[in-house]
């Protein structure tokens, strides 16, 4: 089944959000002193990580729906 444009539209706005937390989160991680902290930040970039691979997936099957007609 293929994304509507606005879902397409609200797709890319969650993956740019994503990389935007990733990046926020690896500089906190790199900023930090305290180890459990620092744990912490590096376990959210790991989430945010998996998350936006879960968005690139349902680009990448939107892509390949739209190529089969």
């Amino acid at each position: 089944m293929s994304l509507t444009a606005k879902e397409l539209i609200l797709l890319q706005d969650n993956i740019k959000m994503t990389e935007n937390g990733i990046k926020f989160m690896q500089g906190c991680s790199e900023m930090v002193k305290d180890p459990q902290i620092k744990g912490i930040c590096q376990q959210m970039v790991k989430e945010h990580q998996n998350n936006l691979q879960v968005l690139m997936k349902h680009i990448e099957t939107n892509i390949e729906a739209t190529n089969m007609h």
